[in-house]
Formats: C-alpha cells, sequence, structure tokens
C-alpha cells in the first residue's frame, strides 16, 4: 500500500501519495476509524483505489464520488460559519437531495423544485445561491471544477403599495400602544423594520433634528453597511422627544421596547418581522388589506416622489445602494401627474 499507516490514540491514520501514470497525488493525512491494522489497511487500500479511479476518469469521475451532502457538511464546517437562518435552509436541502453526487446536481435541483411549488420566487432564488456556495466551497477543498445550476428567472417585483391619507391615518391609529410608535417612524421616516426597532439613544440627535439608521447585525451596521442620518419629520421628533423625557434623558439604550418591556429581537439572520402580528391585527381594525409591513417604506417612497422629491435624493434619504432600486418610484410620479393633468380637462 502506498499510504502509511500510523496510530494516534486508539485509531489508525493514513497519508502518503498515490501514483497515477506520471501524475503524484498527495493525501492529507485522514482517519481510518479502525482499531485494528489490518481494517485500517483495507480502508487504505480502497481509498487508493478511489483516487485512481477518480483521476482516470478525470472530472466527471470525481464529481460522482462527491454528494451534495459532503459539499454542504464541508460549508457547514468552515471557519466564518454559516447564518442560522441559512443553516435551517441548508439542512433541508440536505435532507432532501443530499444523497445526489455532483454529476446529478441538476436534477437534484429539479427534485427539490419540484417538492416545493409553494415557494416564492425570491426563496427559490436564495436556496439556490446556498446551495451553488456549498457545492462550490466542497469541490474547492477536493479541487474539482465546480457544476453550476442554472440561474432562476425571476421577474422584477415591481410593487408599489400605497394608501391614501385617510387609510394611512386609520392604520396608524389602529396598531396597539407597543407598535404604533415604532410604526410611525415606519410610515414618516420610510426606514426599514430592523433600523427602526434596533434604534439607539445614542443615535437620535434633537440637536440636529436627525436620526442615524443603523441595522447591528456581526458588527455591520445598515443593508448597505453603512449609517445613514435621517432628517426627523416633525411628528417623529414630537413622539421621541416625549419619549426620551419620559425615559429619564437616556444617553444610550433602546429606544423601542417591545409589549415584555425588552428590546425588539434583531431577527435579521432568523427572517420574520417582529412587528408583523401587530400590523396584521392593526390592518384588519382599520379594514387595510394587501399591505405588508415592509409597505411603509414603498408608501413613504412613492409619496416623497409625487411631492417633488427626486429619485436621487430618495435614494440617499431611504438608504437604498443604487439609482436602479428606486426607478420604480418615477412609474408612480408619472401616474399621479397623468391623473393631475386629466383633473384639468
Amino acid at each position: 500500500m502506498a499510504l502509511t499507516l500510523r496510530r494516534r490514540g486508539e485509531t489508525w491514520h493514513a497519508r502518503g501519495t498515490v501514483r497515477v501514470g506520471k501524475e503524484t497525488i498527495t493525501v492529507r493525512e485522514f482517519s481510518t476509524g479502525c482499531r485494528t491494522r489490518a481494517d485500517a489497511e483495507a480502508v487504505g487500500a480502497n481509498e487508493e483505489a478511489r483516487i485512481r479511479a477518480e483521476h482516470i476518469e478525470g472530472p466527471a469521475g470525481r464529481t460522482r464520488s462527491l454528494t451534495i451532502a459532503d459539499c454542504i457538511t464541508a460549508y457547514n464546517k468552515r471557519e466564518k460559519g454559516v447564518a442560522l437562518l441559512d443553516t435551517a435552509k441548508l439542512l433541508a436541502i440536505y435532507e432532501a437531495i443530499g444523497s445526489y453526487s455532483l454529476d446529478a446536481l441538476r436534477d437534484a435541483w429539479a427534485v427539490w423544485k419540484a417538492a416545493h411549488p409553494q415557494h416564492a420566487p425570491g426563496t427559490i432564488v436564495r436556496s439556490r445561491a446556498l446551495l451553488m456556495a456549498a457545492v462550490r466551497y466542497g469541490c474547492a477543498e477536493k479541487g474539482i471544477t465546480a457544476p453550476i445550476l442554472p440561474a432562476v428567472k425571476v421577474e422584477k417585483d415591481e410593487r408599489v403599495a400605497m394608501l391614501t391619507s385617510k387609510e394611512r391615518a386609520r392604520l396608524l391609529a389602529a396598531y396597539n400602544p407597543h407598535a404604533a410608535c415604532p410604526a410611525l417612524l415606519l410610515a414618516d421616516q420610510g426606514m426599514r423594520t430592523q433600523e427602526v426597532l434596533r434604534l439607539d439613544w445614542r443615535d437620535v440627535t434633537f440637536e440636529t433634528e436627525t436620526i442615524r439608521a443603523r441595522v447591528r447585525r456581526g458588527g455591520k451596521k445598515t443593508k448597505t453597511r453603512k449609517g445613514r442620518p435621517v432628517p426627523m419629520t416633525w411628528r417623529v421628533f414630537m413622539l421621541l422627544w416625549g419619549m426620551w423625557h419620559a425615559a429619564g434623558k437616556p444617553e444610550a439604550g433602546p429606544v423601542f421596547l417591545s409589549s415584555r418591556a425588552k428590546p425588539y429581537e434583531d431577527t435579521t439572520d432568523k427572517g420574520g418581522n417582529p412587528l408583523r402580528s401587530a400590523h396584521y391585527t392593526a390592518c384588519r381594525a382599520a379594514k387595510i388589506q394587501d399591505f405588508r409591513v415592509h409597505d411603509w417604506r414603498h408608501d413613504w417612497a412613492a409619496r416623497m416622489v409625487m411631492g417633488g422629491v427626486d429619485l436621487f435624493t430618495l435614494m440617499k434619504l431611504g438608504g437604498w445602494a443604487s439609482l436602479a432600486m428606486v426607478e420604480r418610484y418615477g412609474a408612480v410620479n408619472a401616474s399621479h401627474l397623468r391623473e393631475a393633468i386629466q383633473k384639468m380637462k
């Protein structure tokens, strides 16, 4: 046997080189899992045969020997780790199609998609991205060129939800006392939910009437990884001023607390929205349909554009990364102008 054995504790380990034609393959030390030398020699011989078969058959042979489960396992064990929400998704993929070898990756992916017809396109895109990340990582460890899955075709979401002034006032009034305060910042400032719920008194400056929007996530800040100053509306200024005085003028600490008098949980990695239940309860009470928590941001952006704010300024105020992400609101403005002209006829 070309591989050499040595005993480490109760088990035997193997390492060495394997020659295939003119090529020499180095085998890093691995545990055979065997306590007797005879069993360890058999495991070593099987490993040599596997390596020779892979290299004789080329890349196709190497991808046949590596499974999706192998790649996901290696990816989960990497030094950087994996976000909790992504770990759950990868586990589901592992259990469903982990037994497929990489040469059957496309077939496995087709099986996965067929088993989840209820998934939204965005969820499918995320699942594909996670699977490909694991496959690339596993293949890189083995020195194999990773197979590629075809991209998921997703129609661009141009949803722009808007409320009338009466609907907006009715919905804000319908929130329970704990959710009403953060909801006002969603409606008036266009901030993301986690930017509001993770707001700290250190980020509120009454002298300049500004809020610094941040989302604390493993040291990172906002979604675009930068804090941004957000000028306060008069309603928000008065709300926060009153809350600050009522709290004893704190220098630091969470601005908003849940109904349990605890800071809101950061669900950036887990997914979900802490205000979802309170929001849908308020929507039912206000008789508002098809309006999600995140739609406050769309409503705010559309009103800003209709009020004459240009898209570049909107991008900066809302913390979007590019103008392309706010172009949808330009169409809202065009529709609003058309309606205004028609009223003049």
